[in-house]
């Protein structure tokens, strides 16, 4: 996966995320426990990208603890991304399961609009993008599903 890829799916991930602010309205909308999650990206025609690269699938697994969902990590697999500091949320909106929002970020001239569904078997998110790339306009949607598996082996 190229490097644009990894990025926005950080900020993606990173973006649903947060630990504080806007996204305590997440809290109590997942259980802890093994979630497979499945990420289809659409990044389109990236300029210099090689054919075939524009659509990708990844699926993986990861635990989410308590402590993960206390803290707003759940849907980093682990690691410790926090979304850039140049970047703020707006327009968050919470109905019932379903949260929408956006991201700005102005240093990385990056928008994310964003809409995220949790279910009682886990959750799915879309989130189209467009970031200012060498000039010029990209534009990428991401599709993610995570689904609940059953208590962690830990």
């Amino acid at each position: 996966m190229n490097k644009i890829a990894i990025a926005a799916s950080v900020l993606a991930l990173a973006a649903t995320s947060a630990a504080a602010g806007p996204f305590d309205q997440f809290k109590g909308k997942m259980k802890p426990g093994l979630y497979e999650m499945k990420i289809e990206m659409d990044m389109g025609q990236v300029p210099g990208a090689p054919p075939g690269m524009g659509k990708q699938v990844m699926t993986h697994q990861h635990c989410v603890t308590e402590q993960d969902i206390d803290k707003g990590t759940f849907g980093k697999g682990g690691r410790g991304d926090r979304m850039p500091e140049s970047c703020e949320i707006k327009n968050m909106n919470m109905s019932g399961n379903t949260a929408t929002y956006s991201v700005v970020c102005t240093q990385a001239k990056m928008t994310t609009d964003n809409k995220v569904t949790w279910t009682s078997t886990g959750y799915s998110m879309d989130m189209k993008m467009s970031m200012e790339q060498g000039g010029r306009m990209m534009n990428m949607s991401q599709h993610m599903e995570g689904k609940y598996l059953g208590a962690c082996s830990k």
